[in-house]
């Protein structure tokens, strides 16, 4: 078990190269967050989805997947604004809240996927992780923006989304069987090596332009009770009452559902703390800190939750 966890943790290290490298670019070239951002948002994750989604075998456990975490995301964050409203009366509460609900999901989880799960489950976890996406963009906003966006510009947001057309695009394709051209293969292996160089890099340039270290110690408290601890307790809940009781899901979702639940913080969080205004400088230290200590504890949830999928993937790594 500790030769695979050091296996693991030398193939994950490599991600971090890229948030140095982002780190760099930030701060002696210059390079900014927002092109990077737009560029992964309107080009490459959308690209990204209709692939996952166009191979997945679609089941009614691969359809559910979406609407499961899109519950349990809006659970963690009306839960953490009740309990951040103890602790804060600014607009760090909404701040607290949205990252309870929210996570990693594409430039750190993604990377994980590809590295860890088959092409089925990519699919999966693609699948789940739209409900993400859908909480981010209707409640988490709306959390995060309260008092500044009506319900209905939220709305507005979330149809603008070009992941959402991407995904239902895809569905549309799978579920009819329409035949993909070969060449659209060697085009995604381009692409999959570019969301993760990409993903990370955002990190990296986003905390180039930290400005001061701000540690808030109950911020970085609730943020990481959340992510580290009440997600995956949850998820793990779920996947012990389907094994036992519904027999809805397959190894493929519960091994996806894991790797989603023990992401980092999103970078999100540090962009809606500069929209908001909500000391930035905190928010993205937090973030910072939770990547780092990921990079011990997904290896570790890994190989405890994740047993054949990490042994496969160390059979894999040792014949390279």
């Amino acid at each position: 078990m500790i030769v695979l966890f050091y296996t693991l943790l030398l193939k994950i290290a490599p991600l971090y190269m890229n948030i140095l490298l982002g780190f760099a670019a930030g701060k002696l070239l210059g390079t900014p967050r927002d092109v990077l951002g737009r560029l992964m948002f309107y080009m490459i994750n959308p690209i990204i989805m209709f692939n996952g989604i166009l191979y997945t075998k679609i089941d009614a456990g691969v359809l559910s997947l979406p609407v499961l975490i899109f519950v349990v995301s809006c659970s963690l964050c009306l839960l953490f604004y009740f309990l951040a409203s103890y602790i804060w009366k600014d607009s760090t509460r909404n701040l607290a809240a949205f990252s309870a609900g929210s996570g990693n999901t594409g430039y750190f989880g993604l990377p994980l996927v590809l590295m860890l799960l088959d092409k089925q489950g990519e699919g999966v976890y693609m699948m789940a992780m739209m409900g993400i996406s859908l909480y981010e963009n209707s409640l988490g906003f709306y959390i995060c923006a309260k008092g500044t966006h009506t319900p209905r510009e939220c709305a507005l947001k979330l149809f603008k989304l070009p992941t959402v057309y991407a995904f239902l695009v895809a569905l549309t394709l799978n579920v009819i069987g329409t035949p993909i051209p070969v060449v659209f293969q060697d085009f995604i292996c381009h692409i999959k090596g570019t969301f993760v160089v990409l993903g990370m890099m955002i990190i990296g340039v986003g905390l180039a332009g930290l400005t001061s270290f701000k540690l808030d110690f109950k911020f970085v408290g609730l943020t990481f009770l959340a992510k580290f601890v009440v997600w995956p307790t949850i998820i793990l809940g779920v996947i012990a009452l389907d094994m036992h009781f519904l027999h809805l899901f397959s190894r493929d979702i519960y091994d996806a559902l894991i790797l989603l639940s023990i992401v980092p913080l999103a970078v999100n969080t540090v962009v809606l703390a500069s929209v908001l205004h909500a000391q930035p400088e905190k928010a993205a230290v937090t973030v910072m800190l939770g990547t780092l200590f990921a990079l011990l504890y997904v290896p570790f949830m890994v190989i405890t939750f994740m047993p054949e999928a990490a042994a496969t993937f160390g059979r894999l790594f040792c014949t390279l």
